[in-house]
């Protein structure tokens, strides 16, 4: 779903974009007799059937001014399809949803299902309650499961989203291999529940102010008044610095939106950040500290780099996060089955971002960087998710890139893709994207495909 709105892919044309007299088409249409209260209550109805819940929503959602991307991640509907429901209401009205266009997938099915059976559950010993089921997420959750987490939201009127995702994961298990609680991926998933009407969660607080201010300049950040040639006896070592601390997550995200064609700097999943310092001499980074008596291993790694001294240069950014999902040419490269692939899929992470500060020259510096940080990853992954990755991936668009450094740091290319857009039909103008992996152990395979 999210890489329909990959800002590095082709953009759709202006003729499939709706435009302002489209939306005050649609106006006219619910502003006559009861449309508008129809579109409500088959916006919030569990019993309508999904296909219309969504394209109701959709309408709902343009009306509010919201645009095709915003309208993607609002209710998980393909942008081809959302223009065509706006135009078909606009044409038809009402009679739109009289006939849905298609049969609902085999999802919605479940969905559609779990709807009818809350709407009219049995009693509440009945086997039912734990046989019929949906998933999210990598998720099965029960009617009892979707039952509870209803209960809790109704108990706790004046908890936050947040506080309800905290909530659900403590009840519910659901932990990272630290211990640490899921709450990022238990967000995701409580909206994805509300967007198919099976649970209603509270109105999310906006902050309009810290948004703003979420990539605004650092103030103890300079840019050199003139590019940088460095050689390699200047930057000697590499210091590869986690991101754990406010002012220098400040720092990465401000780089990435600044200076990076991919602006968004969100990640899903797990994740690490890297800014990359270099200079003559300066205190290495590839190596975990001793454990000390008393003190836990994630704490005493957190110390260690908050007390390393920083290189004279700020060289580049790096940022990993969860990998694909599912990915043909890696998953044949690899060989594991489905039911492997989703039992190991967090042990190959995902090289999401790699920036080289554009004022930074240096031979060989990227893939300098790219074979430093092999070696360091999955040290510091360990130290934050008590798990070692032990393969790489990433993506290169090959209109902007020929992957050189990968190649020069032995990733190896597994295959492309086919190049991804807003509208599939304008696929033809999307760039198609190398894919690279790096086997950070000689057994990969062994243990990808280890149930």
């Amino acid at each position: 779903m999210l890489r329909w709105l990959e800002p590095e892919n082709g953009q759709a044309p202006e003729k499939w974009l709706p435009d302002e007299k489209l939306r005050q088409k649609i106006r006219v249409i619910v502003e006559t007799g009861q449309t508008m209260i129809r579109l409500q209550n088959v916006a919030v109805s569990r019993t309508a059937g999904i296909w219309q819940i969504k394209r109701s929503k959709i309408i709902l959602g343009f009306l509010d001014g919201l645009g095709i991307e915003k309208l993607v991640t609002k209710v998980r509907v393909p942008p081809e399809s959302i223009v065509k429901c706006l135009n078909r209401f606009a044409q038809m009205g009402l009679q739109y949803f009289d006939h849905p266009e298609r049969k609902p997938t085999k999802r919605e099915m479940s969905v559609e299902h779990m709807l009818a059976f809350l709407e009219a559950s049995p009693a509440p010993g009945s086997k039912r309650w734990r046989l019929i089921k949906v998933r999210y997420i990598g998720h099965d959750f029960t009617a009892e499961h979707i039952s509870k987490i209803r209960k809790l939201i109704a108990s706790h009127s004046h908890f936050t989203r947040n506080e309800i995702a905290k909530k659900i994961c403590k009840q519910f298990g659901f932990r990272q291999a630290n211990g640490n609680i899921k709450l990022a991926q238990t967000n995701q998933i409580l909206r994805r529940m509300e967007m198919d009407n099976l649970i209603t969660l509270p109105t999310p607080q906006k902050n309009a102010h810290k948004s703003t201010a979420l990539y605004a300049k650092p103030t103890s950040f300079v840019k050199p008044s003139k590019k940088l040639t460095l050689r390699t006896t200047d930057i000697n070592r590499l210091q590869f610095i986690p991101v754990l601390q406010n002012e220098e997550a400040h720092l990465w995200r401000y780089l990435i939106n600044k200076y990076h064609y991919i602006k968004e700097s969100l990640f899903f999943g797990a994740q690490m950040r890297y800014l990359i310092f270099g200079g003559r001499d300066v205190q290495r980074t590839g190596h975990l500290p001793k454990k000390k008596k008393g003190q836990s291993r994630f704490k005493q790694w957190k110390l260690a780099f908050k007390q390393i001294k920083r290189g004279e240069h700020l060289l580049a950014v790096l940022g990993f996060a969860a990998s694909s999902w599912r990915l043909a040419s890696r998953d044949r490269y690899i060989g594991w089955t489905d039911e492997q692939r989703e039992a190991n899929l967090k042990l190959v992470v995902n090289n999401a971002r790699f920036l080289i500060m554009p004022w930074i020259y240096s031979p060989n510096l990227a893939s300098r960087i790219l074979g430093g940080i092999a070696k360091q990853l999955p040290l510091d992954w360990e130290a934050r998710y008590n798990y070692q990755p032990v393969l790489l991936e990433t993506f290169v668009q090959l209109d902007r890139f020929k992957g050189t450094c990968y190649q020069a740091a032995n990733w190896i290319e597994v295959g492309k893709t086919e190049g991804y857009s807003l509208f599939s039909s304008y696929k033809r103008y999307a760039s198609a994207k190398a894919i690279y992996v790096y086997p950070l152990r000689k057994n990969f395979r062994r243990q990808l495909c280890h149930l």
